[in-house]
C-alpha cells in the first residue's frame, strides 16, 4: 500500500487491494471532524482525517497519471462543497499545482508518483547610466505613471484572488478587456476570430513571438490555442450541460502554467500601449531551457530519506539514491523536468520507515532543492515508484 501519514491512497495491502489508483493533496487547514465520502457517480472514495491537512480521493479504477490527477483533485472538491454546505467545515486545497502524491496504473504496473513544482525566479536587469560634460551622474527621471485601463481591474481581482481558477478567469477577463481596448470587437464578431485579429495586430508593437515555447513560433496561434482553446473556454461557461464547474476537468497543473504564460503576455502588452512596466529583461522559454540543460547536462541524482534532517548534516538516518534519474528537458514552456525512478524491492531496508525528505544534487554533489513531506510517505504494495521533480521560470512576481 502506499499511504501518506495514516491516510491509505492505493495499493495491494488494504482494503482487499480494491483501490488500485488514488492522489493525495494537502488542505488548507486541517479537518474538525473526520470524514468519508463517495462522489455522486460512485467512482470515488474521498478520506480526511483531524490527524493531518491531507486528503485521499481512491478509485477502484486503472488510471493513467494523467486521469488520476484530474479524476482526483474534482472529486475532493465535490467532498469539500459536501462538507461545507453542511456548515461542517469549509476549505481549499492549499497550492494543488505545487506538491501531491499519486498511485496510477502503467503498462501492468501500479505506480507511486510524488510530484513537486519549485519556482526558479530569474531575470534580466539593464541598467544605463548617463554622465554629463563635467562628468556627474545624471539622475534619470523617473518612470511614467501607467495609464489606467478597465483591464487594470480585473487584473487586481485576479493578483488578489486565492483561487486559481478565479484567478485565471478574472485574467483573461483583463486580457480580453485590453485587447478590446486597442483593437475593438466588431459586432457579431466571433470571438475567436477577433481574438486572433487583435492579437495580429498588437504583436506589431508588442513582440509576441518569445512567448512560445520555441521563441520563434507564431505567437497569435500560440495563445489562441493554449489560452482560449484549451483553458478559457473549458472554464468560462455557467450553464449546463456545457458548464465547466471551478476545479474539474482541468487540473491545477494546467491552468498554473496557463496563468503564467498569459501574466506574461498580458504585461507585455500593456507596457507597449499603457506604460505597465514589464519587469525588466526577458529570459525566453527556450534561453531558460538551454540554460537548465548546461546546469544539469554533466549529471543529476535524486535521493530520499526517512528524517527530516538536511542531508549529509550530522544525523542518524540513511539516504537512498533512486536507481535511475533523468533530466528530461523542457516539458511545457518555461518548465524543465527531473525524474527519479526505481523498482520496489520488498525485503529492502530502505522501505522500512516512512520517507520524509527529497534531494536534487548536482554532480558537485550539492544539494540542488530539498522537497519535504511532514507526515511521511510509507512506500509498500506497489511495483514501481517516481519523484517527478519540476523547475519553473519565474520572471516576474505577479506569477503565481
Amino acid at each position: 500500500m502506499a499511504c501518506i501519514g495514516n491516510l491509505f491512497i492505493a495499493g495491494a495491502e488494504d482494503h482487499n487491494g480494491i483501490y488500485k489508483c488514488g492522489v493525495s493533496y494537502a488542505l488548507s487547514r486541517k479537518p474538525t471532524v473526520p470524514f468519508t465520502y463517495t462522489t455522486q457517480q460512485g467512482d470515488w472514495h474521498i478520506e480526511f482525517t483531524t490527524e493531518s491537512n491531507d486528503a485521499v480521493a481512491r478509485t477502484k479504477n486503472e488510471m493513467s497519471y494523467e486521469a488520476v490527477q484530474s479524476g482526483g483533485f474534482s472529486a475532493i472538491q465535490e467532498a469539500l462543497d459536501v462538507l461545507s454546505v453542511k456548515g461542517i467545515f469549509s476549505a481549499n486545497i492549499e497550492e494543488p499545482a505545487k506538491s501531491n502524491t499519486s498511485v496510477y496504473r502503467k503498462n501492468g504496473a501500479t505506480v507511486l508518483a510524488v510530484y513537486s513544482l519549485l519556482d526558479f525566479p530569474m531575470g534580466v536587469q539593464v541598467e544605463v547610466t548617463s554622465i554629463d560634460a563635467s562628468g556627474q551622474k545624471v539622475k534619470p527621471p523617473p518612470l511614467p505613471e501607467p495609464v489606467w485601463n478597465e483591464s487594470f481591474r480585473y487584473y487586481r481581482l485576479s493578483q488578489c484572488s486565492s483561487d486559481l481558477f478565479d484567478a485565471y478567469r478574472n485574467l483573461f477577463l483583463a486580457f480580453e478587456a485590453l485587447l478590446n481596448s486597442i483593437c475593438n470587437k466588431k459586432p457579431k464578431e466571433k470571438e475567436r476570430v477577433w481574438l486572433e485579429r487583435a492579437l495580429s495586430y498588437v504583436a506589431a508593437k508588442a513582440s509576441l513571438a518569445h512567448f512560445t515555447p520555441t521563441g520563434n513560433g507564431d505567437p497569435v496561434s500560440y495563445i489562441v490555442s493554449s489560452q482560449y482553446e484549451n483553458v478559457r473556454c473549458k472554464l468560462q461557461h455557467a450553464k449546463f450541460p456545457n458548464a465547466q464547474l471551478p476545479h474539474a476537468q482541468l487540473t491545477p497543473q494546467v491552468v498554473r502554467q496557463a496563468y503564467s504564460e498569459l501574466v506574461r503576455i498580458w504585461r507585455q502588452i500593456a507596457g507597449a500601449y499603457f506604460r505597465v512596466p514589464t519587469g525588466g529583461g526577458v529570459i525566453t522559454y527556450a534561453g531558460f531551457s538551454v540554460m537548465m540543460e548546461n546546469v544539469f547536462q554533466s549529471g543529476v541524482t535524486i535521493h530520499y530519506m526517512p528524517g527530516m534532517t538536511t542531508p549529509r548534516s550530522e544525523n542518524t538516518f540513511p539516504s537512498y539514491e533512486f536507481a535511475l534519474t533523468k533530466y528530461e528537458g523542457q516539458v511545457k514552456p518555461g518548465v524543465v523536468r527531473i525524474v527519479g525512478k526505481e523498482s520496489i524491492a520488498t525485503d529492502s531496508e530502505r522501505y522500512k520507515n516512512p520517507v520524509h525528505q527529497f534531494c536534487i544534487a548536482t554532480t558537485t554533489a550539492n544539494p540542488f532543492s530539498i522537497g519535504y513531506i511532514e507526515s511521511g510517505l510509507t512506500i509498500t504494495g506497489i511495483d514501481e515508484w517516481e519523484c517527478i521533480h519540476d523547475l519553473r521560470l519565474i520572471t516576474h512576481q505577479s506569477e503565481i
